[in-house]
């Protein structure tokens, strides 16, 4: 499974990733340079807003950070925004108990 991330700010074009890790990674980059924050800052700004404590995934980050760029998979040589987290979990579910 590969995922994307468009920072429209930046180019038209995906940026793709082999792992969410790898995009979590990215992001973290992204927040710096469009909040001047670190990821921790920002993480504290939402929780100040109420949106509660990341986890180690980093699944809050991720879904505050879609609303900034554009987050999916590619699929079939598309790219289709989606929660990447849900669909790593599907792909996992699928892989290890069949369709």
């Amino acid at each position: 499974m590969k995922f994307y991330i468009i920072d429209r700010q930046v180019s038209t074009k995906p940026a793709i990733f082999n792992n969410v890790n790898e995009v979590v990674n990215t992001l973290e980059k992204v927040v710096q340079y469009k909040f001047k924050l670190n990821r921790k800052q920002y993480m504290q700004n939402l929780i100040d807003l109420g949106y509660g404590a990341d986890d180690s995934l980093g699944r809050t980050f991720t879904e505050s950070m879609s609303e900034h760029v554009e987050i999916g998979v590619v699929k079939n040589g598309a790219c289709v925004r989606c929660n990447i987290h849900e669909a790593a979990h599907h792909a996992k579910y699928v892989e290890e108990m069949g369709h």
